[in-house]
């Protein structure tokens, strides 16, 4: 390829594009672009690793773990989902050590990661990185531990979400909502909790769940509940925020 880079990226569009139509020959080109990102301009990398599932197969794995071992590289973020999206295991050992990795993107991109290998070895690093420094790694920990579901992961979920924060984070809530039937009574029960922060964030998750049980409580949060949570807001907004929720996914699943 040119090392003029703005040629190489229309390069790797156009194979892109003839790989999308089943070009056999710009599959082997791409493979062989994220084989080995010591010889690629990283922006021409990741725009190949973005597309991997166009082309990726197990040639492309030994090269991928190269790339996930050099953790100084800029593109290690996207060399972690991208063995995540071909299903690569062998490398969750490396993408779990990213987990401690200094820059917050690289650890966000470890939890999205794991989050898609639905992988239960990683729960207590997942769970850890709930406290993490930045807000959105501690995001998308939660939504990695509701992908992979499981006893221990709703745990170190609900944990969380009952520790004396301000304000309550709602991702928690929307993580234990991934998790459907088995946490609706609890968080019915949680409707009732004295502080107004937890009874928004159940607001939220139950509306998540669209599940029966939650419409009464919720409607009768969304009619008589006007205490204001930390940041201000009113439980019963946050009730009627579910309702709408509720209802919409109801009528979704009911047009399918």
């Amino acid at each position: 390829m040119s090392r003029h880079r703005t040629i190489r990226l229309r390069a790797i569009d156009a194979l892109l594009e003839w790989a999308e139509l089943g070009h056999p020959q710009a599959r082997a080109a791409l493979s062989q672009v994220v084989s080995d990102h010591r010889t690629q301009d990283v922006t021409v990398w990741t725009k190949a690793l973005n597309r991997i599932a166009l082309f990726g197969d197990a040639s492309v794995e030994p090269g991928l773990l190269r790339a996930l071992a050099d953790t100084g590289h800029r593109g290690v973020r996207w060399s972690a989902i991208a063995c995540a999206e071909l299903g690569c295991r062998r490398a969750v050992p490396l993408i779990t050590a990213l987990l401690e990795h200094p820059d917050p993107m690289v650890r966000e991109g470890a939890c999205e990661a794991l989050g898609l290998f639905e992988e239960p070895a990683a729960v207590p690093a997942l769970t850890a990185r709930l406290n993490d420094e930045t807000d959105w790694v501690r995001s998308r920990a939660a939504q990695a531990l509701g992908q992979i579901g499981g006893d221990r992961a709703l745990a170190g979920l609900w944990q969380a979400m009952m520790e004396p924060r301000n304000p309550k984070a709602s991702y928690l809530s929307s993580a234990i909502a991934a998790f459907g039937p088995p946490v609706v009574d609890d968080l019915i029960t949680l409707t009732t909790d004295p502080d107004p922060d937890f009874r928004a964030l159940a607001c939220r998750a139950l509306g998540s769940t669209a599940d029966d049980r939650a419409l009464p409580a919720l409607e009768r949060l969304a009619a008589h509940d006007l205490a204001r949570t930390t940041l201000g807001g009113l439980v019963a907004t946050a009730a009627k925020q579910g309702l709408r929720t509720a209802h919409r996914i109801r009528a979704r699943t009911a047009s399918t």
